[in-house]
């Protein structure tokens, strides 16, 4: 293998491609009685099993990033074990076992029979369960740092890739927006590759917090503005755009179709620790009555309003909606993933409030993972400027229902290792505002706690 021309395409690949929310590969495998598979199960196969992109990653490349570890770092590797650097590198990458045999690879990755992995959609949507810590195909994954396993490559082999954005600003969130855009502005309207990127004005980094796919079945338009409307399939395509050409691209639109089908089969987890259920069933009396307008009911005869509430009404971090332009939508419009049924984008004024099926899993809160529980969500006081999540997925507050954290005073130092800078949440970088949703103040502290127990039964 010709390591130097590896690692060069690797960096390439992760520049392009690594932040997307569905990377898939041109090697397709053919299903085994694929005919007689539900559409469910064809797209669970192709999720698990097939790569759409060259593969680029593997355990040689993650043994080589480990030489620009941290000391610290490097004392957990434990030279007896030959599979030590692999844990640990699951650990710093925010990578979790796989819920198939995968050949030794994770959860976010495909590994084919020669040990080449290629990265797929759970690289952002696939993490591990609070509480239980296990892997979870749809979970948000909170802990994924693909901007630390650039920057460690990048060290251990003095290259870096062509683009100055960022994979993300701080641990467990993407800048896969801003990255999707990228990858358009470099296409023609037919998905042929263009030699000149179409101006697309002026945008910025900002990082997003993964969302669940559970929410998927209940949603009419997707995306945290609520955009993209219609037949989803195209929209979740865009992220192949990396070096296949736009024919190949089109043909593969019935796999994702299976694949569509089966993010809406997935349920949310079920909260695994007791709940009280007096204090639940008061607690959804003062949801239906302050939040149910906009985040719809459940049960049986359960309604989700697909709403979404105004920038100026709702007042969180205005990034994610101002800084995509009319011009970029306008574009996206023209290309074949804007031209699928009603699906398009509108330029919208405002977010989406999700459904809350599983809320309780999906910490941290708000679009871009700025407040760390639901009580945070509910109480302004409770949202730390700085925090620093304490342990993974186990680690979990079950008081304030979210991520176990520690409040801090200031943020990260400049000079300290970026993998440990973007351990600490700083809501005062743009993008990552932890203001707006102020719909729950007016609740008293009684009430708050009691909708808190009635969103662990969803």
């Amino acid at each position: 293998m010709n390591q130097p021309r590896t690692i060069q395409r690797l960096l390439l690949a992760i520049f392009a491609l690594l932040t997307a929310a569905l990377f898939i590969s041109p090697l397709r495998q053919n299903q085994p009685e694929a005919a007689e598979k539900t559409a469910e199960e064809r797209g669970l196969y192709n999720l698990t099993h097939n790569s759409y992109d060259t593969p680029r990653l593997n355990r040689k490349l993650l043994e080589l990033a480990s030489k620009a570890w941290e000391p610290e770092w490097k004392a957990k590797i434990n030279a007896g074990d030959p599979d030590s650097i692999l844990k640990v590198a699951f650990e710093r990458y925010g990578f979790s076992e796989p819920t198939w045999d995968n050949k030794g690879g994770p959860l976010q990755f495909v590994v084919n029979d020669k040990g080449a992995w290629s990265q797929t959609c759970m690289l952002c949507h696939g993490g591990r369960v609070p509480i239980t810590g296990e892997s979870k195909i749809g979970m948000p994954n909170t802990e994924i740092d693909m901007q630390t396993l650039y920057e460690d490559v990048t060290k251990a082999t003095g290259m870096s890739g062509p683009f100055k954005l960022t994979f993300g600003q701080s641990r467990g969130r993407t800048n896969a927006f801003i990255f999707s855009l990228e990858l358009l502005r470099r296409r023609n309207e037919d998905l042929s590759p263009r030699k000149d990127p179409v101006p697309m004005g002026d945008y910025a980094d900002y990082d997003l917090d993964p969302p669940a796919w559970w929410y998927l079945k209940k949603k009419t338009a997707i995306y945290a503005d609520g955009g993209v409307k219609g037949d989803f399939t195209r929209a979740i395509m865009q992220f192949t755009m990396g070096e296949a050409d736009g024919a190949k691209i089109r043909a593969w639109e019935p796999d994702f179709k299976d694949i569509l089908a089966f993010l809406k089969s997935i349920e949310a987890p079920k909260y695994p620790l007791p709940v009280d259920q007096k204090l639940a069933a008061t607690g959804q009396q003062v949801f239906t009555k302050t939040c149910a307008g906009c985040h719809g009911t459940y049960g049986a005869d359960g309604k989700y309003p697909n709403k979404i509430v105004p920038m100026e009404v709702v007042g969180t971090d205005s990034m994610r909606l101002t800084k995509l332009t009319k011009e970029f939508r306008d574009y996206y419009k023209k290309t074949w993933f804007g031209r699928s049924g009603e699906q398009g984008y509108e330029y919208p004024t405002g977010y989406v409030a999700p459904p809350l099926d599983g809320v309780w899993a999906s910490a941290p809160y708000f679009h871009n993972g700025s407040v760390p529980t639901l009580y945070g969500v509910l109480t302004a006081e409770a949202r730390p400027k700085y925090f620093r999540r304490i342990g993974g997925a186990k680690e979990f507050d079950a008081k304030d229902n979210g991520l176990k954290v520690e409040a801090l005073n200031a943020p990260a130092p400049k000079d300290a290792p970026g993998e440990a800078r973007r351990r600490v949440v700083d809501t005062t970088i743009p993008g990552l505002s932890n203001q707006g949703h102020p719909f729950g103040f007016k609740l008293s502290e009684k009430e708050k706690r009691q909708v808190i127990e009635y969103l662990k039964t969803l």
